[in-house]
């Protein structure tokens, strides 16, 4: 089975949008497991040591040999055709996945670098439990395309 983790610092805090990852975590399924982790959130009070200590815990959650991509509004930006196209050589390689969201101050540059690419899921900023919600859909979206499913909706 094809791992794709998503690492959300802090936990989900709206109960809605909670309901709807997991729904989207039980639709992907077969060859495909999604997981959402939710990453210890920094109790600094000024927002660069957060994010810096945010990226600590990240870089230790990250498993090796996996290709880590962070969330970045400055990030790549690609259709819903090129990221099942993205996911779907990962997984014929082999390699795992694990997508970095940040917390409320984002994800500052020690997160980045820890990450082989940036992705941009939009140009506008999105809190971290939207950026959450995006994703999974998106990769729920990837799985149907790459297995010949409908998407239900």
């Amino acid at each position: 089975m094809w791992e794709i983790l998503l690492l959300h610092v802090g936990r989900i805090s709206d109960e809605g949008i909670g309901r709807t990852v997991e729904r989207y975590m039980k639709m992907v399924g077969g060859e495909w497991k999604l997981r959402v982790e939710p990453v210890r959130a920094s109790r600094k009070k000024e927002p660069q040591a957060c994010k810096k200590e945010e990226a600590g815990f990240l870089a230790r959650r990250i498993p090796k040999g996996c290709l880590a991509v962070a969330l970045d509004p400055g990030g790549r930006t690609m259709d819903s055709d090129g990221f099942a196209g993205l996911l779907q050589r990962q997984k014929d390689s082999g390699r795992r996945v694990a997508f970095l969201v940040g917390g409320p101050h984002g994800l500052g540059h020690e997160a980045l670098d820890l990450a082989e690419l940036r992705l941009s899921l939009s140009p506008m900023t999105l809190s971290h439990d939207m950026a959450t919600l995006v994703l999974a859909e998106q990769i729920y979206r990837a799985f149907a395309h790459c297995t010949g499913r409908a998407y239900a909706k």
